[in-house]
């Protein structure tokens, strides 16, 4: 074998030009073979798969593993290198895959494939992965996303427990962007207090730009069972949060004398006005002295050389955040503000403005008119007199700026629901009785009327005290005693309220209607019963819905099959009320 060996070496270095065609037909062929025995020792040193319950047997070696990603976080040190971590789990067991160089990563769910190697620090198993070929999957492994409503989930929760899921909501905490795990409230209303649903997330990885409270946002992951706190909880990625940028999120605006409420709004974006205050350090005056620290930009500085801002009265936005230096709260230009300053030169400062930062000053001039875009706080009834009632400058209570206002005497009959937003000329008078400043509303305009609440029986009276004169939705079967009073009474339950039916129709309480449970609007009134010495609910003006307004209510069009949207469902001419195809036969 070796003569054999020698004697082609021999042929390969021989110089003889006779024997070169042979020397290159001998050169490829050597090159041949031995690209074959390196494919076939690659594949035999093909990592196996392998469970990921027995990899602690194979420390230090290079292996495959299989299953579904739970969770990915990118660069989690937080020190800019391009590593992202990866938890996968195959069913039985959970490996934490340490991925440097990664290439996209699929979905939550993602059935996956992971070549690395094992390793092992203090009892700890994971493993190390380089390179964009270290993870595989195909498109047959990719999740089948369940698109639901908060409601859905809300429903049945435990249907979606083994399903990825996508939910559009309204976020309820203001997220930095490089927070590597954060918590926050996912609801179906911007407002909390008009939520009727919402769901806690659990944010892994960093989103990458602040999203803001109130951001319409959709989000994908996975649903489950907190047993500590007992409570549903949805884990979703950081990077795949979709925010609608073409929402508009609500600004609170922060009031002086309630500071100790300001912690609710930390992290998130305020207006505060009051006086700018230029020295070594930057300070917001407000009544009485009171300060706080602000945090310029660079163009706010500049615009303070060119023209000073010193002693101004300006309406200040930034981030609000808590100065350990200072130990006190600090109005902040550099993080995430939609200008990226405090100061807007082109703002107009306007009324709630003045109210909050520098009310002494509008006292002084009670000629002057001014104009107020806000929204009522309680309802108002219609009145031959003056009234008094509240604005605010927004809908949800947290944060509200309000003031008191008389409202004129009114010609029509027409309650301004609590909610409603209103225009009003005012002028402004100090109220010697209550010790508080005072609008005089002198003419307004109001907007839409908002959607009625949605009551629930459950919630008893103690919740349905905040709903107390507002339009409502209450389920229940209209039933008459023996007085001829009628009364809405609780399906399957002798729990009821008095009724008062609308005087200008009768659908409701006919013989179509009667012993049905169907959903009640009306106004919900607390008003004072002699014989129980007491005061009790009372929904007055009260109708069943009927959306397609065919006589029927919504609910005996989904006990008939019919459409409530639809006077006609099935097209003949002739109205849902008087078809008698509407009917069943019993």
């Amino acid at each position: 074998m070796a003569d054999v060996l020698k004697s082609i070496m021999n042929k390969i270095t021989d110089d003889d030009p006779a024997t070169r065609g042979q020397q290159l037909w001998v050169m490829f062929t050597l090159a041949i073979f031995l690209v074959a025995v390196l494919n076939y020792y690659a594949m035999v040193r093909e990592p196996d798969i392998v469970d990921m319950d027995e990899l602690i047997e194979y420390k230090n070696e290079v292996v495959k593993v299989e299953g579904e990603i739970i969770s990915w976080r990118e660069d989690p040190w937080n020190s800019g290198d391009w590593e992202t971590h990866v938890i996968v789990s195959d069913g039985t067991a959970v490996v934490e895959a340490r991925w440097s160089r990664p290439a996209e990563i699929p979905p939550i769910g993602t059935n996956v494939v992971i070549t690395g190697k094992v390793m092992e620090f203090e009892g700890n198993i994971y493993m190390t992965a380089i390179g964009s070929g270290a993870m595989d999957w195909n498109e047959d492994d990719l999740p089948e996303i369940v698109q639901l409503s908060l409601l859905d989930v809300a429903l049945d929760p435990e249907k979606y427990e083994d399903e990825v899921i996508s939910l559009t909501g309204y976020i309820g905490e203001s997220i930095p962007p490089d927070a590597m795990f954060v918590s926050a409230d996912l609801r179906d209303h911007p407002s909390y207090g008009n939520a009727e649903h919402q769901v806690k997330l659990n944010i892994r990885s960093k989103v990458g730009s602040w999203i803001e409270t109130s951001s319409k946002v959709q989000v994908t992951g996975t649903i489950a069972y907190n047993q500590r706190d007992l409570n549903w909880v949805m884990s979703v990625q950081g990077p795949e949060i979709l925010v609608d940028r073409n929402h508009p999120v609500e600004i609170i605006r922060l009031n002086w004398g309630e500071e100790a409420t300001w912690s609710y709004q930390s992290g998130n974006l305020v207006n505060i006005a009051g006086y700018v205050m230029v020295g070594e350090e930057w300070n917001l005056r407000g009544p009485g002295g009171v300060t706080i620290c602000l945090k310029p930009s660079e163009t706010d500085i500049s615009a303070n050389v060119n023209s000073s801002l010193h002693n101004q009265f300006r309406d200040i936005q930034g981030r609000l955040m808590w100065s350990e230096a200072d130990s006190s709260w600090c109005v902040d230009a550099s993080e995430g503000t939609p200008t990226g300053n405090l100061i807007n030169s082109e703002d107009v400062v306007d009324l709630l403005s003045l109210l909050s930062g520098d009310p002494i000053r509008l006292i002084d001039e009670p000629n002057t008119r001014y104009t107020v875009n806000a929204f009522v706080r309680y309802a108002i009834e219609p009145s031959v007199e003056d009234v008094s009632g509240w604005l605010v400058d927004k809908i949800d209570y947290r944060g509200q700026t309000k003031i008191y206002a008389t409202f004129p005497a009114q010609t029509s009959t027409q309650w301004i629901e609590a909610g409603q937003a209103i225009t009003a000329n005012v002028s402004v008078t100090w109220d010697d009785t209550n010790m508080a400043i005072r609008l005089m509303i002198h003419d307004y305009q109001l907007g839409d009327v908002p959607e009625p609440k949605n009551l629930l029986w459950d919630e008893g009276a103690s919740q349905w005290g905040y709903s107390r004169s507002q339009m409502v939705n209450l389920p229940g079967i209209a039933v008459q005693d023996d007085d001829g009073q009628w009364w809405l009474q609780r399906d399957g339950s002798n729990q009821s309220i008095r009724l008062s039916p609308n005087n200008n129709t009768i659908i409701g309480i006919d013989s179509y209607h009667s012993g049905y449970s169907h959903v009640w609007n009306g106004r919900m009134m607390e008003v004072a019963d002699p014989d129980m010495i007491a005061t009790v609910y009372h929904l007055i003006s009260a109708d069943v819905v009927d959306t397609d307004g065919d006589g029927l209510s919504d609910n005996l069009e989904s006990l008939y099959g019919t459409n409530p949207y639809n006077i006609d469902t099935d097209g003949d001419g002739v109205d849902d009320r008087d078809d008698n195809d509407t009917y069943p036969d019993y």
